[in-house]
């Protein structure tokens, strides 16, 4: 069996969808908590999203961010992040990635990141 290549810059099917280079936010290491979702945090907007992150993340220019991303996605029910923060449930995660996420960031607020990046 033989396969052969051909490339040639002039040569496009098509213009490649700029979503295909998003990128997503998981709850790994500081990239939730005390990162982009801080609320006592001196940037904080009113949802304790910070907006020195937003800042950074926007010079990036990331045409979509998904929240929940990652792996911590596989474990994650929409359903726990809205509503009171107090009512939200603790829940452990697959293992390395967050021991006991508390779901204090809402499903709403880092959809709004998203929508704020893209300003």
């Amino acid at each position: 069996m033989k396969a052969a290549v051909t490339a040639h810059s002039k040569y496009t099917i098509s213009d490649i969808d700029p979503r295909l280079y998003g990128s997503f936010i998981e709850h790994l290491g500081r990239a939730v908590y005390t990162g982009i979702y801080e609320p006592d945090h001196a940037t904080a907007d009113e949802n304790g999203m910070r907006r020195d992150v937003i800042d950074l993340v926007r010079e990036l220019n990331v045409p979509i961010v998904r929240y929940p991303g990652g792996n911590f996605v596989s474990a994650y029910n929409w359903e726990d992040g809205i509503g009171p923060k107090e009512d939200r449930p603790t829940r452990s995660t697959l293992p390395g990635i967050h021991p006991k996420a508390t779901r204090s960031a809402s499903t709403n607020s880092p959809s709004g990141v998203s929508r704020q990046i893209r300003r």
